[in-house]
Formats: structure tokens, sequence, C-alpha cells
């Protein structure tokens, strides 16, 4: 049985090559929202953040996760937050950053946030993992129609695949056809991934996927991606496949 895959309203930016735009209510950051209200509480977006500059101070009930994409940060307790560094703060916790060399970020926020508050213990708030250095084990309760995958799980469920983690695809591994039923939001760190419409994610690219997308997506390469998952994900039938892209 054939499957139409479905990549309406996708979105996808280079972070290297954006255009910066104002951060809300900081004109002295940059930010590109790739799913954002007008507010930076809620979404998946971009951020530069300028040498010697401090970064927004977060808390409340904000769930803030974010990938250190270049640079550097320096955290509230001193901790140096470098490029590669996957960085998970329970809800609730307030802090704040310095960027003292400059840095890029790439963050996925849910909830509210507030510029108030006193910093906490942030060495039982956060979770940090680099993805040049991350162990991997195989991603739990995969199909029998997908390659095994690896995992890195910062922040993640096994169940249903939501939640914040690092994910290793080997040389010509590939997902099985899945529908979403939340955001699905990754960017590629090393190597590339082609999707079910024959478009090919490289380093650097930031992709937002809509609830209701289908897909699948397999790499010759190999490549290592972040994955930031709202929402469970179903599994389509053994027996669903997805139509090639039209000019294969």
């Amino acid at each position: 049985m054939t499957v139409d895959w479905n990549l309406d309203g996708r979105v996808m930016v280079n972070w290297r090559n954006c255009d910066w735009q104002p951060f809300p209510d900081r004109r002295n950051l940059g930010w590109y929202p790739i799913r954002s209200s007008s507010r930076p509480d809620n979404g998946f977006y971009l951020m530069n953040i300028p040498s010697d500059k401090p970064a927004p101070r977060f808390g409340s009930t904000v769930r803030e996760e974010f990938i250190v994409l270049d640079g550097s940060l320096v955290d509230s307790d001193g901790l140096e937050l470098v490029a590669g560094d996957f960085v998970s703060y329970d809800p609730g916790t307030i802090h704040h950053a310095e960027a003292r060399g400059g840095c890029t970020l790439l963050a996925y926020m849910t909830g509210n946030f507030v510029g108030r508050g006193d910093p906490v213990n942030l060495a039982d708030a956060r979770k940090v993992a680099n993805w040049k250095t991350a162990d991997f084990e195989p991603y739990p309760g995969l199909p029998e129609t997908g390659n095994p995958l690896m995992w890195h799980d910062i922040r993640g469920n096994p169940d249903t695949a939501e939640g914040f983690y690092i994910v290793y695809f080997s040389p010509g591994a590939f997902s099985a056809a899945h529908e979403h039923t939340g955001y699905e939001e990754f960017t590629i760190l090393d190597g590339n991934l082609t999707d079910s419409d024959g478009t090919t994610y490289r380093i650097g690219d930031c992709v937002s996927l809509p609830p209701g997308s289908i897909h699948s997506s397999w790499t010759e390469t190999g490549c290592i991606t972040a994955g930031m998952i709202n929402g469970p994900f179903r599994t389509l039938a053994k027996d669903v496949t997805l139509p090639s892209p039209p000019d294969s």
C-alpha cells in the first residue's frame, strides 16, 4: 500500500547564511524565528549573541533547550558551554549567561518566561552533552520497517519519541515511514539526510516540520542530527511505502 508523503508547511534555513532580525525587546541581539510567535518564549529559532552581550534571563514556566552552534556561552555558575553542546534546563530554571566571544544558538522554548529572579543551582537543573563526544545506543522501539538507528538521550521518551536528543544514522540507514502528531524540528550537525520529496538537508540546515507531516528519510553518507520532537509520532504499517520523489 502506498501513502502520499506530506511535507507541506516545512520551513528550512541554514544558520550560516540566515537573515538576522532584532531580537524582541533586546535589539542588541539577533534572532531568526523558524517557528515562533512575536515573542521568543515559545518556538524554535536561531539566536545570535554578539561578543560580551548577555543573553535574556529565562525562568517561570519555560522549558529551555538549545544547541551551541558556534562560539561559546558562559552560564550563571561559570560553566562554559561550547560549540556542539546540547543544553536542557528543567522548567522554571532561572539563569543568565554571557557570550564573551559571541555565539550562535538554536533554541527550543515552551512556556512563558520572565526576566526576574535569582539563578538556581544549575548543576541540579541542567543537562549538557556534546554531540562530538556523546556515546550512542540503539534507538528504542523502532519498527522492522526502518534500519537500526542510534541515539543519545538528553530528554527523550523512548515510547513516543518525544523530547530532545541526538540521533546517529549510519551510512545507508533510513527511518521508517511515519506521521508526526506534533512538530518535528531538527538540524544537521554532520553528513546529510534526504527526505521523501528528494530534498537533501546538509550541515547547518535547521528544519521545522508541522503536525501532520508524513515522511521517511535516508542518508548515503551517514549523519548526525539534533531532534526536537513535540508530540508522539505514528509509525505507518509495515506494508506502507511512500512514493519516490518526482525527479527520481
